[in-house]
């Protein structure tokens, strides 16, 4: 909704916006008490930090040792999962045409317009079947599909997404649930050409240009709806953004920004509003913490929220935002900051409730919680069991060695009291006494195969709770050795263990259709392109990725040996060949040749084919030729010598010179057939339309 006049804020009723949203972001602060509990422990889990409670039961001589089972897991999973997430050979995503396409009116028209040029006739006679407008409207349909996939392909590569994608897997392994937050905007110097008007010359421009941008959000800083039935089911969610006096001060400079209320609030909290929460305490406090020892001194920082959710018409024309009358009582999206309570930004959300501002990824769904679990969680109790174990292991280690119990009464005085190799001891006493030895060796047990045995049966558990098996996180020691001894079998190997995480998988694919969703609906507004702007199907192929692509590449080339001559004309065979060069993890672009030359170098060779049939053609003539003219001369010189040769005999013995020549000839013929009809089936599967 465009504003025509200058916007009006009623800053009352903004002001009352603004202590509605702190007092929901209160309760969703208090409400996450229990989430923030539970991350706490995941994040001294994975750096090898006893809770607190775990502590204070341990003696102080006793040992501490935290082997790092879950570190080991936790690093092991994010590299297993980004190499399925992100395979090298191709794109984890897709933007397809839908499967029944609907088009804009201005759009069906193109559609039309050019099947009736095509036809080559008069627009008032030509007579289109539906048959022939549906398949047109689909093909074009693709092509605008492909290119706004080039377009999300270079949206992403630009802002590095591949390095946030794992900052948000980590996240989601670590504290059960990674976050993206966008596409917000950033604007980037461009530069275009321009035809003056006056001068007749072409002109260079810089402009400024909008480019799209997600960022990863700490799960510290999101602030969800804990009463959702679900992440996706919120009436709204906060983010807890911590600042310094500069950032804010550039917010003010900015045109979506309500400035006058932010110097107003700049002047009036010259020391900052931000307070540290109780778990960014603990945190600081940790013996690992590398703020540790950082003064607690009091911050001139600012901390500011954001709210993304639902805003009722009466609110957004309070921000000076334009709504009929009609509309004010039904809920929009909004996109409100606020300092404290007081509200710095109120926009109405440019998409609908289909796109969401916060993409999350959840390691693995949970009835209980909508954050789901981690790995840490999974984990937890055989991480306890082990370190139990290997504290045990050491405790009793420390203790096993020489040891004696020494009567100091029965030595002599004076001697040294320490245990060391071939001493001698001195006693004393007489008659019953001296049957009484005076020094004393004392036996302590070792329990260490039977602690072994305990670890290695904790261990046994991680691996299977964890989904992943060791060779799937980089210890090829535990997967046996048969079933690594080729890469087909590694790799299948590999494929069936990682089937517990397909879940995982099928989430991140959400994750993908979430955020690719908003790309495509970003540049559909901001970047519009009637070449590319269309009905698109958003897709994911992460959980393809768990098929083990020598299996895959086996069945392809079976598939292509089993194909007759009849079907080959019905196969995209270099689709097939890309298929078979991505499943051997080849680079595609880089050895693929361009479609176009490919095509001249296939027209070349069967041209040379067919040029070399012809030349072998003309010398079998040739060759004839000479047979027959020296088979004439022969037979003369026979019935010369022998006038009893009939003319029967030697007609019959031409013939057969003949028949065999043409024999030859017509094998040539066929092959020259055959040449031309594989220049046919490479022509007749060259793609249509933009395909490659």
């Amino acid at each position: 909704m465009a504003d025509t006049l200058p916007p009006v804020i009623n800053h009352a009723k903004l002001n009352d916006l603004g202590v509605r949203l702190f007092g929901v972001f209160s309760n969703y602060e208090s409400d996450r008490r229990m989430i923030e509990e539970r991350w706490l422990r995941n994040l001294r889990q994975v750096r090898k930090i006893y809770d607190p409670e775990v502590l204070a039961m341990i003696p102080a001589d006793r040992s501490k040792a935290y082997p790092g089972i879950t570190q080991w897991m936790v690093r092991g999973t994010i590299a297993r999962l980004m190499q399925m997430l992100w395979p090298q050979t191709e794109d984890n995503y897709g933007v397809n045409a839908s499967p029944m396409p609907d088009l804009s009116k201005d759009q069906l028209q193109q559609v039309l317009d050019k099947l009736v040029a095509e036809k080559g006739g008069d627009p008032a006679t030509v007579q289109l079947t539906d048959e022939e407008i549906e398949k047109a409207i689909v093909e074009f349909a693709k092509g605008k599909a492909e290119r706004m996939m080039l377009k999300v392909k270079d949206d992403l590569a630009e802002m590095d997404f591949i390095t946030l994608a794992r900052k948000i897997v980590k996240s989601a392994v670590t504290y059960n649930v990674g976050l993206a937050e966008g596409p917000l905007h950033r604007k980037v110097p461009a530069r275009k050409w321009q035809k003056n008007m006056y001068t007749g010359k072409y002109e260079a421009i810089e402009i400024e240009k909008l480019k799209p941008l997600f960022e990863f959000c700490p799960v510290w800083e999101y602030y969800p709806d804990m009463t959702a039935v679900s992440i996706d089911k919120q009436d709204g969610e906060f983010r807890r953004r911590i600042m310094i006096r500069s950032d804010i001060e550039e917010l003010a400079a900015r045109p979506d920004f309500m400035a006058d209320r932010i110097n107003q609030y700049l002047a009036d909290h010259v020391g900052g509003n931000y307070r540290a929460r109780w778990w960014e305490s603990v945190i600081k406090g940790e013996a690992k913490s590398a703020q540790a020892t950082v003064s607690q001194k009091e911050s001139r920082k600012f901390e500011v929220l954001s709210y993304w959710g639902g805003v009722t018409g009466h609110d957004l024309r309070a921000g000076g935002i334009d709504i009929p009358d009609a509309d004010l009582g039904k809920t929009f999206i909004g996109d409100a900051w606020m300092l404290d309570s007081t509200v710095i930004k109120l926009k109405l959300y440019p998409f609908d409730s289909r796109i969401k501002r916060y993409h999350p990824f959840v390691f693995e769904d949970d009835d209980l919680s909508i954050f789901g679990n981690g790995q840490c969680d999974v984990l937890r109790d055989s991480q306890m069991g082990v370190g139990e174990c290997s504290r045990a292991l050491l405790d009793n280690m420390s203790v096993i060695g020489p040891m004696a119990e020494v009567n100091e009464d029965l030595l002599s005085p004076g001697q040294d009291l320490s245990i060391r190799k071939h001493k001698t001891w001195r006693r004393e006493g007489d008659g019953q006494m001296a049957n009484v030895p005076a020094v004393r060796n004392i036996n302590i047990e070792s329990h260490i195969t039977e602690l072994i045995a305990a670890i290695n049966l904790f261990m046994g558990f991680a691996e299977k709770e964890s989904g992943l098996p060791p060779p799937s996180v980089g210890d090829m020691s535990g997967g046996g050795s048969e079933a690594l001894r080729t890469s087909k079998n590694a790799s299948m190997f590999l494929g069936a263990a990682a089937l517990p995480i397909r879940d995982t998988v099928r989430n991140y694919d959400s994750f993908t259709i979430s955020y690719i969703s908003a790309l495509v609906a970003w540049n559909a507004k901001y970047d519009p392109n009637p070449s590319r702007d269309g009905d698109h199907d958003i897709i994911a192929r992460g959980s393809t990725s768990l098929i083990a692509k020598e299996v895959l590449s086996q069945a392809l080339n079976e598939f292509r040996a089993s194909v007759t001559p009849d079907e080959v004309p019905h196969l995209k065979t270099r689709a097939m060949l890309k298929a078979r060069m991505k499943v051997n993890d080849l680079p595609v672009d880089e050895l693929m040749e361009d479609e176009d030359k490919a095509e001249q170098i296939v027209q070349q060779n069967a041209q040379i084919q067919q040029a070399a049939v012809e030349a072998q053609g003309k010398l079998v003539e040739a060759q004839v030729e000479e047979v027959l003219a020296n088979a004439f001369k022969r037979a003369a010189e026979a019935r010369k010598a022998d006038a009893s040769i009939g003319v029967d005999v030697f007609q019959t013995i031409i013939e057969g010179l003949a028949a065999g020549s043409k024999a030859q000839a017509d094998q040539l013929k066929v092959a020259a057939d055959h040449v031309k009809a594989g220049a046919a089936v490479t022509a007749a599967n060259k793609p249509t339309g933009g395909a490659k």
